[in-house]
């Protein structure tokens, strides 16, 4: 009996422990079960990422392909002279990619413009400051597209830079503000073109790849833009005279082929002085001097653009006294031709527009026996203030004056045409240019009705610079080329 119940304790006891055996040995297995689960789940997660990459990838290059792609890259313009004043004619964009030529269409850009805006509502709102200037904006039409090179001329082939030709006209593209309280114009500060594609576009790089997109850098600086009129042109001249003013000026001088030229002395108007000669070259077609046409006129000439940094009529009241510049100006001209040996001393010849008329006139009543001849333009010396002394003084001195009868800013009733009158009474070597009104003579620019687009009055320099000004059917260039002391 104590035998069984002794094999039946070890019986209970070996069954106590396989049974614990046996669920250890099962949890065991679960938990090895579990992690070789995990590691299989894992390893499929970071298959699936990489699967999902190599898409994403795969995505990408297709994408790019079917155009995707955006250039970038910087800008810079071209800035020419025209009747009315300076223009942003041309943008280079410098990308950094090469583009296929063939693929390159103006109907391809789309271009605004943003810049430095005198506030008009100034003028109209006492609440407004006229000092802060405002942004305008305003869209540019693209008349050409091409792969150039990097100063802007064209190329057949793919290039990273592309040249936009823009449209301009007398009431759009100006790269200049006006401010009408300050009389006086400066460059744009901002001045910003925001050049985007258009839906039509097929652009595409040189590796056929379409392009999607531009991200061009839309600032611009100015002082940097390229001026091709200006190119022969000095533009750094500064001179100080013995009463501590100085004159920022420009020249350009002809080709040295050994004979004497003359000189030629243009002083700007109102509009155009500070200490940046560009202002005063383009402000008033002054680029008309350095043409193939007018050097061809004068057989070649020497042409210095002093400016003022205010106005020529600084210091004369309504204008019929000296300017302050009056020493300063004629000790400039002295000094500039003292240094060019190539200049003709009996043949220097003098003129200006508006201010830089009155200032043309300040001169040679001061200096009459100095100057081979004068034009004053639009003239701003009031008659009142000259003595019948002066005008004996200039009696000899060839003069062509050219104004126009509409002129509402310098009254001729005031200023030339009664000074003409007095100088036609002492028969003195006189000669006029007299128009209705300034319209373009281009025939470019119409209004609504497409009659001639009329400039305001007082813009009468623009026939002088177009060589529109006879008498007798003599031309004032070929007159001008003729004179000598």
């Amino acid at each position: 009996m104590k035998i069984t119940k002794l094999a039946a304790l070890l019986m209970a006891l070996a069954m106590l422990l396989s049974i614990t055996a046996c669920s250890s040995t099962t949890t065991e297995e679960e938990t090895d079960s579990d992690e070789t689960s995990t590691a299989d789940t894992t390893e499929a997660e970071e298959t699936e990422d990489a699967d999902e990459e190599e898409a994403a990838e795969e995505t990408a290059d297709t994408e790019e392909t079917a155009g995707e792609l955006t250039l970038s890259g910087t800008q810079n313009v071209v800035i020419e002279g025209f009747d009315w004043g300076p223009a942003v004619t041309k943008v280079v964009l410098s990308l950094d990619q090469a583009v296929d030529a063939a693929t390159v269409d103006a109907s391809a850009f789309a271009v605004v413009e943003q810049k430095e805006s005198f506030n008009w509502a100034a003028l109209y709102d006492d609440t407004l400051d006229a000092t802060e200037h405002t942004v305008a904006e305003a869209e540019r039409t693209v008349t050409a597209a091409y792969t150039c090179d990097m100063d802007g001329n064209q190329v057949d082939e793919a290039s990273a830079y592309i040249a936009l030709e823009l449209y301009y006209s007398p009431d759009e593209g100006s790269p200049y503000c006006y401010d009408v309280f300050t009389g006086m114009n400066t460059v744009c500060d901002p001045y910003e073109l925001a050049i985007s594609l258009t839906d039509s576009s097929t652009l595409a790089a040189e590796d056929g790849t379409a392009v999607a997109g531009l991200a061009v850098d839309a600032a611009i600086d100015l002082s940097a833009a390229s001026m091709p009129q200006l190119e022969q042109v000095d533009l750094t001249g500064t001179f100080t005279g013995s009463d501590g003013k100085t004159l920022c000026y420009g020249s350009y001088e002809p080709e040295d082929d050994g004979e004497l030229h003359p000189l030629v002395i243009w002083l700007h108007g109102a509009g155009e002085g500070g200490t940046d000669p560009s202002i005063n070259n383009l402000g008033n077609k002054v680029t008309a001097l350095y043409d193939e046409a007018f050097q061809s006129a004068m057989g070649g000439a020497y042409v210095l653009t002093p400016q003022t940094p205010t106005f020529w009529l600084h210091g004369a009241g309504e204008g019929g006294t000296d300017s302050i510049y009056l020493a300063t100006l004629m000790e400039l001209i002295e000094d500039y031709v003292a240094n060019h040996e190539g200049i003709d001393a009996n043949r220097i010849y003098v003129g200006g527009c508006s201010n830089g008329g009155y200032m043309t006139m300040d001169l040679i009543l001061n200096y009459p026996d100095y100057f081979a001849a004068a034009f004053p333009i639009c003239e701003a010396y009031l008659d009142s203030g000259i003595t019948d002394e002066q005008l004996e003084g200039i009696k000899d001195l060839p003069v062509w004056f050219v104004y126009a009868a509409n002129d509402t800013a310098v009254d001729p009733t005031l200023y030339e045409m009664p000074t003409i009158e007095r100088l036609q009474a002492i028969g003195a070597d006189l000669h006029t240019s007299v128009f209705d009104s300034v319209v373009d003579t281009t025939g470019l620019y119409t209004t609504e009705d497409g009659s001639a687009y009329e400039y305001m009055g007082h813009w009468s320099w623009l026939y002088f610079f177009n060589d529109q000004c006879e008498e007798d059917g003599v031309s004032l260039w070929t007159w001008l080329a003729e004179q000598s002391k």
